[in-house]
């Protein structure tokens, strides 16, 4: 395997939400398991204001803030597609600009690393 590169290793975040704790808790243990999340997070509940289907919705939400290498981020898009129960799931995700060097280092020694 080649060495990883900076770029490959830069750690990113993630956010996504579902309708139940349990759904939370499923996604989020599932992506730190498989190593394609070094950590996520739960937040909840929040209130989600969107329009779906021509309607507008206003619903309780729990929030995932997953923390993840750059190099595992098509992975583990497609890993939270097929495991997602929406339809159409939130997925946004940011490089982090500003990383304390022990959690970047103790990110990647907890991922995978998936070469790019």
């Amino acid at each position: 395997m080649p060495p990883a590169s900076s770029e490959s290793t830069t750690l990113m975040i993630g956010t996504t939400t579902v309708a139940s704790r349990d759904e939370a808790d499923a996604l989020a243990r599932g992506l730190v398991e498989s190593r394609l999340a070094a950590c996520a997070q739960i937040d909840g509940p929040v209130t989600s204001v969107y329009h779906w289907q021509e309607k507008l919705e206003t619903t309780a939400e729990y929030r995932l803030t997953i923390k993840f290498l750059y190099a595992n981020a098509t992975a583990l898009e497609t890993w939270l597609r097929a495991h997602h129960p929406y339809e159409t799931p939130e997925w946004v995700a940011v490089r982090a600009e500003i990383v304390a060097e022990k959690y970047l280092s103790w990110a990647r020694s907890n991922s995978t690393f998936l070469p790019l």
